[in-house]
């Protein structure tokens, strides 16, 4: 018996120490399923953030451009405005009330301002500007 014993010794231990590899594996495998799991979820979680990002990006950039289209439609109708009122003065009439004047160097300076900042190019109204600004002075 002690020589069966002897025998069956290191096959047990043998077996004992194969299955307790096999749990471990199969311990470490499901670990790395999670952990696989977890980052494919992560991955999966940032790009829908870029995505949503990437939205958020072009609807700016969208608003951007309709509030720029907005600003150079308004700008053009300050100019309008201008021309309109300075040949009035300087065909129509060849005078300007000072009141008149001062309304009108008030929506000048807005119109530079606007096109100062938004980087607009409109430097043509400047002389007419100064020729109303010029004018004789007449009574309202």
């Amino acid at each position: 018996m002690d020589a069966f014993v002897g025998w069956l010794a290191p096959i047990v231990a043998t077996l004992v120490t194969l299955a307790g590899q096999l749990w471990l594996n199969g311990k470490f495998k499901r670990a790395d399923e999670k952990r696989d799991q977890a980052r494919a979820e992560t991955e999966a979680k940032r790009a829908a953030e870029a995505a949503w990002r990437d939205s958020v990006d072009k609807r700016m950039d969208e608003h951007d451009d309709k509030i720029m289209s907005m600003l150079k439609s308004q700008v053009t109708q300050m100019r309008s405005d201008l021309l309109h009122r300075a040949h009035r003065y300087i065909d129509d009439l060849g005078c300007a009330s000072i009141e008149e004047k001062d309304a009108f160097w008030a929506e000048y300076v807005e119109y530079c301002e606007l096109c100062e900042q938004y980087g607009i190019e409109n430097s043509f109204v400047d002389e007419l500007v100064q020729r109303v600004m010029s004018l004789p002075e007449r009574e309202l």
